[in-house]
């Protein structure tokens, strides 16, 4: 077996292997494409990958995407795909343009692997730190509310003192709950 062949074989087996000429139809799926859209590859060959597309990214993100491989260059990122079944999948995609003796682009080689499994881990521990900001959140609200009802009453010098150092620290408590929220927000995009 010619290295080529070998190389091939193997990136066969260990990935999600599609081939597109270079308006984007597809002219080969491997098995593993197959199998993890759910398509033949009857139905695959000659359309291109919007029969997967999840809709969940804008179109900018694909725009991005052509203008990077069309100009030549690799093009690697996640991508969240519908299956066939209406089931969704993420890759981690790798797009490599090739360069034919003319220096024209002929194809494009789009190789994945799946990483469904971490993608739903992550947004698992995402869910699960949000919960926790929350339940955090929830017990200094109801403190703020007591604090507005105390700030009614009568106080002498020394419990209006406390009082006001008491209020300073659940109000720095509530911004810095703020800012870890506002930090797994950002992180999770």
């Amino acid at each position: 077996m010619v290295h080529s062949e070998f190389y091939s074989s193997l990136l066969d087996q260990l990935s999600i292997v599609a081939i597109t000429d270079r308006s984007g139809k597809i002219v080969y799926a491997n098995d593993k494409f197959c199998s993890i859209s759910g398509y033949e590859r009857e139905e695959l060959i000659g359309v291109d990958h919007r029969i997967i597309n999840s809709s969940y990214h804008p179109k900018s993100f694909f725009i991005n995407l052509w203008k990077t491989i069309s100009s030549g260059q690799t093009w690697r990122g996640e991508i969240k795909n519908k299956a066939k079944d209406g089931t969704f999948y993420w890759v981690d995609t790798f797009i490599v343009p090739r360069i034919d003796e003319n220096q024209k682009i002929s194809r494009y080689y789009s190789i994945r692997l799946d990483i469904t499994e971490r993608k739903l881990k992550e947004s698992e521990l995402n869910d699960i730190r949000v919960l926790q900001s929350h339940q955090v959140r929830k017990p200094v609200a109801n403190m703020l509310g007591l604090m507005e009802l105390i700030e009614t009453e009568e106080m002498n010098e020394s419990s209006r003192l406390l009082y006001e150092m008491l209020k300073k620290s659940i109000m720095e408590l509530e911004d810095s709950i703020m800012s870890i929220v506002k930090l797994q927000k950002s992180s999770s995009n």
